[in-house]
């Protein structure tokens, strides 16, 4: 698969189990090199400032302004059990439904610079622009290169998974700051689990809706 077909390939599919009887785990340690791969693959994206190196976790010391905590199909259900434990399961809980029948799921961050105003995540200035802009560049090449792999993906903001508890509960330094929380399906499951595609997927326009040239 070339680039314009990776691009064109790319879909959003969401797949939904019952948390409390999720899809058993079948990917082993073979799936986490894959992830891995992927993830080498999403940090060629470009950066144009190094992350602030007072922010980096001791752990993690790239100059990257973006952070990846993945996690495997074990993990994920064993999270899906954090989250139960804490508040009973919904029709509407997305997120559970989701770690229910995922393979793995990868908490893209962003590193803002040291922010001195209190009641702030970060200040709206044109460094952490930059840093925001690289890392959804990652995160699509991330989508990308999991396309080619022919690895449903679906990009969701994060929704109870932003929760300071959620992210303290996972070891994620609390100045970090989620952007996408990537979810890799199986492209195999049974008939009750939902599958769901993106909702805007059919309201892209035609190149004059959204480009011009300027003089």
């Amino acid at each position: 698969m070339n680039t314009e077909e990776a691009i064109r390939a790319r879909k959003t599919l969401k797949l939904r189990a019952n948390p409390e009887s999720p899809l058993p785990v079948t990917k082993g340690d073979e799936f986490r090199s894959t992830v891995e791969q992927l993830i080498e693959l999403a940090a060629q994206a470009p950066f144009h400032y190094e992350s602030p190196e007072k922010q980096r976790a001791k752990n993690l010391k790239g100059s990257e302004p973006w952070r990846f905590h993945a996690i495997d199909g074990a993990g994920c259900r064993s999270l899906l059990e954090a989250l139960i434990d804490e508040k009973p399961v919904k029709s509407t809980d997305g997120i559970k439904q989701m770690l229910a029948a995922a393979d793995a799921l990868i908490l893209v961050t962003w590193i803002p610079e040291k922010n001195r105003r209190k009641g702030r995540k970060y200040h709206p200035n044109v460094k952490n622009m930059e840093h925001i802009a690289a890392t959804g560049a990652a995160i699509q090449n991330l989508l990308l290169a999991a396309t080619d792999q022919g690895i449903n993906a679906y990009w969701s903001s994060g929704g109870c998974l932003r929760k300071p508890k959620v992210l303290k509960y996972l070891g994620i330094p609390k100045h970090e700051i989620l952007l996408g929380a990537i979810f890799l399906f199986p492209d195999e499951y049974p008939e009750s689990v939902q599958t769901k595609t993106g909702k805007n997927a059919d309201n892209r326009g035609e190149l004059s809706d959204y480009m011009d040239w300027m003089g």
